[in-house]
């Protein structure tokens, strides 16, 4: 899912961009797509708390500084991804 990549790179949590490579966050996205496969319908806040419980996982939170806030702009981003069809 092109998009979803490109919403997450264009999020950047760790601030790794323009650095790293394109795929920097693959095992994170491959971790949100496999939620929504599971979850077709969540609502904003599940999945807003999913990425945060996937990135904290991944990076740590003495790395993974962003919050929940930020996690809600990015989850409503890509329910609207879905709702136009794109998965």
């Amino acid at each position: 899912m092109k998009e979803i990549m490109n919403l997450i790179n264009t999020w950047d949590p760790i601030g790794l961009f323009p650095h790293a490579p394109e795929d920097e966050y693959s095992i994170e996205i491959r971790k949100i797509e496999a939620f929504l496969k599971e979850n077709p319908s969540p609502n904003v806040e599940t999945l807003a708390d999913r990425i945060n419980e996937i990135f904290k996982k991944s990076f740590g939170d003495d790395v993974y500084l962003e919050d929940m806030d930020a996690c809600m702009f990015v989850a409503q981003n890509i329910l609207e991804i879905g709702n136009n069809g794109c998965f």
